[in-house]
């Protein structure tokens, strides 16, 4: 442990001749921001701290499975009449650039290449599932297409 973190404790027979107790000090709000991530005694690495792809592309999946519920609002944020397709998609880029900040923070990893894993699992689930959503998606406008063509 580092002297820079070590309670300040006055000298034991000082504080028995002055009849004042121990005091320790510590920099609370400095070890809150430095420890705030943990992950089997590791802080939060700056290297994971990159765009998440599978919380951009199906953020409320995504953040039921990596215990983020707020990747959820983006449900809500969609239903603003006029403006919520846009907020949504904002809403969607934020959640990529926080997505490996709340999945490391929320969720329990064995360790570093454990959380790379499943993210990359995420990143590609993710991408094939847009593909299959926007292929039958495809299929159902040129199906309407079709037959609203047959009717005039």
């Amino acid at each position: 442990m580092s002297d820079e973190y070590r309670p300040n404790i006055k000298n034991a027979l000082d504080a028995k001749n002055s009849q004042s107790s121990l005091s320790f000090q510590y920099d609370t709000e400095k070890l809150k921001q430095e420890n705030r991530y943990k992950v089997d005694g590791q802080a939060f690495p700056e290297k994971i701290n990159k765009f998440n792809w599978g919380a951009c592309i199906i953020p409320p999946i995504w953040g039921l499975f990596n215990n983020s519920p707020i990747a959820c609002l983006i449900l809500l944020i969609g239903l603003i009449p006029y403006v919520g397709w846009l907020l949504a998609m904002i809403f969607s880029i934020y959640c990529g650039i926080k997505g490996n900040e709340w999945a490391w923070t929320n969720k329990e990893w064995v360790d570093l290449k454990q959380f790379h894993q499943v993210q990359r699992n995420w990143a590609i689930g993710s991408v094939i599932f847009e593909f299959i959503v926007i292929v039958v998606m495809t299929i159902a406008i040129l199906n309407t297409i079709d037959k609203y063509m047959q009717t005039l």
